[in-house]
Protein backbone atom coordinates (compact mmCIF):
# COMPACT_ATOMS: atom_id res chain seq x y z
CA UNK A 1 0.00 0.00 0.00
CA UNK A 2 2.80 2.44 0.91
CA UNK A 3 4.67 1.66 -2.28
CA UNK A 4 1.52 2.29 -4.34
CA UNK A 5 0.98 5.65 -2.64
CA UNK A 6 4.63 6.54 -3.27
CA UNK A 7 4.29 5.74 -6.97
CA UNK A 8 1.09 7.74 -7.22
CA UNK A 9 2.82 10.67 -5.49
CA UNK A 10 5.70 10.56 -7.96
CA UNK A 11 3.33 10.42 -10.92
CA UNK A 12 1.25 13.31 -9.62
CA UNK A 13 4.31 15.48 -8.96
CA UNK A 14 5.69 14.67 -12.40
CA UNK A 15 2.45 15.53 -14.16
CA UNK A 16 1.42 18.55 -12.11
CA UNK A 17 3.76 21.18 -13.62
CA UNK A 18 2.79 20.30 -17.19
CA UNK A 19 -0.88 20.34 -16.25
CA UNK A 20 -0.53 23.78 -14.71
CA UNK A 21 1.37 25.06 -17.72
CA UNK A 22 -1.35 23.80 -20.05
CA UNK A 23 -4.12 25.38 -18.00
CA UNK A 24 -2.24 28.70 -17.85
CA UNK A 25 -1.96 28.68 -21.64
CA UNK A 26 -5.72 28.16 -21.92
CA UNK A 27 -6.64 31.09 -19.67
CA UNK A 28 -7.12 33.67 -22.47
CA UNK A 29 -9.14 31.17 -24.53
CA UNK A 30 -11.26 30.25 -21.51
CA UNK A 31 -11.87 33.91 -20.68
CA UNK A 32 -12.76 34.60 -24.31
CA UNK A 33 -15.29 31.76 -24.32
CA UNK A 34 -16.83 32.79 -20.99
CA UNK A 35 -17.27 36.40 -22.06
CA UNK A 36 -18.60 35.46 -25.49
CA UNK A 37 -21.09 33.03 -23.95
CA UNK A 38 -22.32 35.71 -21.58
CA UNK A 39 -22.61 38.29 -24.37
CA UNK A 40 -24.81 35.91 -26.35
CA UNK A 41 -26.75 34.97 -23.21
CA UNK A 42 -27.57 38.61 -22.49
CA UNK A 43 -28.60 39.08 -26.12
CA UNK A 44 -30.99 36.14 -25.80
CA UNK A 45 -32.43 37.53 -22.56
CA UNK A 46 -32.96 40.94 -24.17
CA UNK A 47 -34.65 39.26 -27.14
CA UNK A 48 -36.96 37.41 -24.80
CA UNK A 49 -37.99 40.62 -23.03
CA UNK A 50 -38.60 42.37 -26.35
CA UNK A 51 -40.65 39.43 -27.63
CA UNK A 52 -42.85 39.66 -24.52
CA UNK A 53 -43.40 43.38 -25.12
CA UNK A 54 -41.14 44.40 -22.23
CA UNK A 55 -38.58 46.35 -24.23
CA UNK A 56 -37.75 48.56 -21.27
CA UNK A 57 -36.55 45.49 -19.37
CA UNK A 58 -34.26 44.60 -22.27
CA UNK A 59 -32.06 47.68 -21.75
CA UNK A 60 -30.05 46.32 -18.77
CA UNK A 61 -29.47 43.03 -20.60
CA UNK A 62 -28.30 44.92 -23.69
CA UNK A 63 -25.96 47.02 -21.54
CA UNK A 64 -24.43 43.85 -20.06
CA UNK A 65 -24.20 42.34 -23.55
CA UNK A 66 -22.27 45.39 -24.75
CA UNK A 67 -19.97 45.17 -21.72
CA UNK A 68 -19.25 41.52 -22.49
CA UNK A 69 -18.59 42.35 -26.14
CA UNK A 70 -16.10 45.08 -25.19
CA UNK A 71 -14.29 42.55 -23.00
CA UNK A 72 -14.50 39.68 -25.51
CA UNK A 73 -13.07 41.38 -28.58
CA UNK A 74 -9.64 42.25 -27.07
CA UNK A 75 -9.38 38.70 -25.70
CA UNK A 76 -10.10 37.36 -29.18
CA UNK A 77 -7.53 39.68 -30.73
CA UNK A 78 -4.94 38.45 -28.21
CA UNK A 79 -5.68 34.93 -29.42
CA UNK A 80 -5.19 36.01 -33.03
CA UNK A 81 -8.88 35.98 -33.92
CA UNK A 82 -10.21 38.23 -36.66
CA UNK A 83 -13.60 39.93 -36.76
CA UNK A 84 -14.81 37.06 -38.97
CA UNK A 85 -13.66 34.55 -36.34
CA UNK A 86 -15.54 36.51 -33.67
CA UNK A 87 -18.72 36.54 -35.76
CA UNK A 88 -18.41 32.80 -36.42
CA UNK A 89 -17.92 32.13 -32.71
CA UNK A 90 -20.95 34.32 -31.93
CA UNK A 91 -23.04 32.44 -34.47
CA UNK A 92 -21.94 29.06 -33.11
CA UNK A 93 -22.70 30.08 -29.53
CA UNK A 94 -26.06 31.50 -30.57
CA UNK A 95 -26.91 28.21 -32.27
CA UNK A 96 -26.02 26.21 -29.16
CA UNK A 97 -28.14 28.44 -26.92
CA UNK A 98 -31.04 28.37 -29.35
CA UNK A 99 -30.91 24.58 -29.22
CA UNK A 100 -30.69 24.64 -25.40
CA UNK A 101 -34.03 26.42 -25.24
CA UNK A 102 -35.54 24.28 -27.99
CA UNK A 103 -35.75 27.21 -30.42
CA UNK A 104 -38.46 28.82 -28.31
CA UNK A 105 -38.01 32.10 -26.40
CA UNK A 106 -40.70 30.94 -23.98
CA UNK A 107 -38.05 28.51 -22.70
CA UNK A 108 -35.55 31.25 -21.80
CA UNK A 109 -35.52 29.77 -18.30
CA UNK A 110 -33.31 26.98 -19.70
CA UNK A 111 -30.59 29.54 -20.43
CA UNK A 112 -31.06 31.41 -17.17
CA UNK A 113 -30.61 28.18 -15.23
CA UNK A 114 -27.33 27.49 -17.00
CA UNK A 115 -25.79 30.94 -17.34
CA UNK A 116 -27.41 33.58 -15.12
CA UNK A 117 -25.24 33.38 -11.98
CA UNK A 118 -21.97 32.90 -13.82
CA UNK A 119 -22.66 35.76 -16.24
CA UNK A 120 -23.82 38.11 -13.52
CA UNK A 121 -20.60 37.45 -11.58
CA UNK A 122 -18.56 38.01 -14.74
CA UNK A 123 -20.24 41.31 -15.54
CA UNK A 124 -20.14 42.78 -12.01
Amino acid sequence: MTMTMGIIGILVSALLPSTLAASEADVPAAQYNKHLTCAVYYRMVAGSFKRQGNGILAAPALNRMNLMITRTKPLGEALGNTEADYLNDWSDTLGVMTDQMNRNYDNIRQLKTRHQKRCKALSD
